[in-house]
């Protein structure tokens, strides 16, 4: 991994795997919302939510190296020029924006778990929690516009390579095929990703 490699890092349960700890020295490190829980050592946490923020603004990161990232109230909407009506994006395509405004050319997505099938698809690791029940739960039909609105994303940032780490047991679901046709967007199991790591780290 390069300079220019980024890891993003949502919450969905498929990233459980994965030792956070692991990925604090290879490249710049965004997290959404709770991540903090987890990974202090983060180094950008983005949310968008204004419950989620008023819990992130009490919390102390004097001891990290962590850097907070609120995006403007304009920025946490779809972009008007993939859809007029603007449906409410979400903190994971808003960390992706922060990563590629950074330089970052090469992406690798840990935890969108919106382009699995099934239950899992809408879990979170944070799940009962402060901010983490109703109304915010995502529901399955998210998924839908959250694809629609990747795929849009991934084309209009052609010069950006999008890496979305997924489970080795996870079948290829009709989101994995339907992104997987893009130029940018590539699929790698989780144990492939966690080698790329590890020869990185030797």
């Amino acid at each position: 991994m390069t300079t220019k490699t980024a890891i993003i890092i949502g919450n969905g349960t498929s990233r459980k795997s994965v030792n956070l700890k692991q990925l604090s020295s290879s490249s710049k490190t965004y997290g959404c919302n709770a991540l903090y829980r987890d990974f202090p050592e983060l180094d950008y946490l983005v949310a968008i939510d204004e419950a989620m923020i008023t819990i992130i603004k009490n919390v102390d990161f004097s001891e990290t190296n962590t850097s907070v990232i609120i995006p403007p109230e304009n920025e946490r909407w779809e972009h008007s020029e993939y859809n007029p009506q603007r449906r409410r994006s979400n903190a994971g395509m808003c960390a992706m924006t922060e990563a590629i405004r950074h330089g970052s050319q090469m992406l690798y997505c840990l935890g969108f778990d919106f382009v699995l099938d099934g239950k899992q698809s809408i879990d979170n690791i944070y799940s009962g929690t402060p901010h983490y029940d109703q109304p915010y739960a995502s529901n399955e039909s998210d998924n839908f516009y959250r694809v629609k609105y990747l795929q849009w994303f991934a084309n209009q940032n052609s010069n950006v390579t999008f890496v979305m780490i997924i489970p080795d047991t996870a079948p290829v679901s009709k989101y994995i095929a339907e992104l997987g046709k893009l130029r940018n967007v590539i699929f790698i199991r989780t144990s492939t990703f966690l080698k790329k790591l590890k020869s990185v780290e030797e």
